[in-house]
């Protein structure tokens, strides 16, 4: 390990940012969705289900690949945090569980008073997770940088994308660029296979483009 390329984690911030700006956005997409559309709810309400399941995707894969090495590795640094981000996974899950249940009860409804129950989840949901995320790029980001190799973080990334289908990886990667800077673009790329950038820069970009638009038809409520 000590012969190895350490780890550099700062393309987490861009998928934070990603989190961040498309979880903000959710209370008012599913409140613009007019009562009794079926067809703009299931755009939405399945765009928050795909939400859900990201989140998700990128909680098991710390828990999986990131968690087990740094307690082995620097246990006096970790251990203080781990009770902390356990708590803070645990709570924002149910919260997770809670808004995909809504958003399925949505769906099948596209009842004005469903939609508004899922729409207050969204937003109950948000202060738990932007103190989340800033811990963890404040906290654990430092630690995974000086613990693990860049294979092993790579291995941790390739696992959370691993998770979902192709196009929707092309699409989280879409999504991740959309308003990234250069720099965060190529961390980005030094993050993910090679594969799923070639294809992805292109065809994610333009596939998030398209989402977006979507999502605004779909909503005209709200300020996409």
């Amino acid at each position: 390990m000590h012969n190895e390329k350490m780890a550099d984690s700062r393309d987490m911030i861009g998928a934070h940012d990603a989190m961040r700006r498309e979880f903000a956005a959710l209370p008012a997409l599913v409140a613009g969705v007019s009562a009794r559309d079926a067809d703009g709810t299931t755009v939405v309400a399945r765009h928050v289900l795909m939400m859900v399941d990201f989140l998700h995707a990128h909680h098991t894969s710390e828990d999986d690949h990131v968690w087990p090495r740094l307690r082995e590795r620097c246990p006096a640094d970790v251990e203080p945090l781990v009770e902390t981000m356990d708590r803070q996974h645990a709570f924002i899950d149910g919260e997770l569980e809670a808004l995909a249940a809504g958003s399925r009860r949505w769906r099948a409804s596209a009842d004005a008073t469903d939609r508004d129950a899922a729409a207050a989840v969204a937003e109950r949901l948000l202060p738990a997770l932007y103190e989340h995320l800033a811990l963890e790029e404040e906290r654990i980001l430092p630690l995974i940088d000086r613990y693990l190799t860049e294979r092993e973080w790579k291995a941790t990334v390739e696992a959370s994308f691993g998770k979902v289908t192709f196009a929707r990886r092309l699409l989280m990667l879409g999504m991740a660029l959309h308003g990234a800077s250069e720099e965060q673009a190529q961390l980005l790329r030094a993050a993910v296979p090679a594969v799923v950038w070639h294809a992805g820069r292109p065809i994610g970009t333009r596939l998030y483009r398209t989402h977006r638009q979507r999502l605004a038809a779909a909503s005209p409520g709200s300020d996409l």
